[in-house]
């Protein structure tokens, strides 16, 4: 601004004397020498206001983009508490379903366990859910079970009878557990019941790491019933008896015909998964 008003006062001053040569005896060049002096002053002297309001609009802009910039802080710290208080309350959250989780499985316990204590007292009952060894599947009567018809000794049906097998199986009493079956097909070999009888018969020594009782009866289950729903559970378990037997390729062709006569079952993909253990390729 200093510069400016230097430039002003040069202009000012160059003015003087052009009024004096004017009605002085000066020659027409020399007026126009000064006009063009005067004329070169004008555009220094707006080239400098040009620079001058330049230099305020940069001004304007660097203090609009700090205000912006200062507000952009602003909003992303106030974003940043907001995720922090989200991420505590997800946390929260996360912690009570655990607990919620954690309680409806202590629930789910002593309801099974009342019900089998129920199961055991009242005739004609299912009999209890358990959690099924290494690939045998959930043991389900199936309906059609025959029930409330009085048996000749001790007066038990054969739900009762069935019921109480599988309930000493369930508990790892195996001999009473294949007593138990055992009675119930030499009194109801026809039976929904009776391919069941048989089969769990075989889980109870494979239990007992009897594996050869075991193959014994889930083969006569295979011969006797070969429609069983039990049947791909009783050759699966088969070649696991193998197998533990160390006689891997009986093993290996078992789980191969699981998979080739029951290829879209439970027990195929355990037969895959087995085979694969086993360094066998699977299709």
């Amino acid at each position: 601004m200093s510069a400016l008003r230097g430039l002003r006062g040069i202009s000012l001053a160059l003015l003087a004397p052009i009024a004096v040569l004017s009605f002085g005896c000066v020659s027409s060049d020399d007026i126009e020498g000064l006009h063009r002096q005067m004329n070169d002053i004008e555009r220094q002297i707006q080239a400098v206001e040009n620079k001058s309001s330049s230099k305020e609009e940069v001004q304007k802009l660097n203090a609009s983009v700090a205000q912006q910039t200062s507000e952009l802080l602003k909003s992303n710290a106030d974003t940043g508490v907001k995720l922090d208080e989200l991420s505590r309350q997800i946390e929260a959250l996360q912690a009570k379903l655990d607990d919620t989780n954690r309680r409806l499985a202590e629930l789910s316990q002593q309801i099974a366990a009342t019900q089998g204590d129920l199961n055991r007292l009242s005739p004609g009952g299912p009999p209890p859910a358990m959690s099924p060894s290494v690939g045998a599947p959930r043991p389900n009567a199936r309906p059609g079970a025959p029930s409330g018809a009085a048996s000749g000794t001790g007066g038990a049906s054969p739900q009762q009878l069935y019921d109480t097998a599988y309930g000493d199986y369930t508990k790892g009493r195996y001999e009473l557990a294949i007593a138990g079956f055992q009675e119930y097909i030499e009194r109801y070999p026809s039976t929904d019941l009776s391919d069941n009888a048989q089969y769990w018969i075989g889980e109870s020594h494979f239990s007992e790491r009897k594996f050869d009782d075991a193959i014994a009866n889930f083969d006569g289950l295979l011969k006797r019933w070969p429609q069983s729903d039990k049947a791909a559970a009783a050759l699966l378990k088969k070649g696991l008896a193998l197998q533990e037997m160390n006689r891997k390729p009986e093993a290996v062709v078992a789980l191969q015909y699981v998979i080739h006569e029951y290829p879209g079952s439970d027990e195929a993909r355990l037969a895959r998964q087995r085979l694969t253990s086993l360094g066998v390729e699977t299709r």
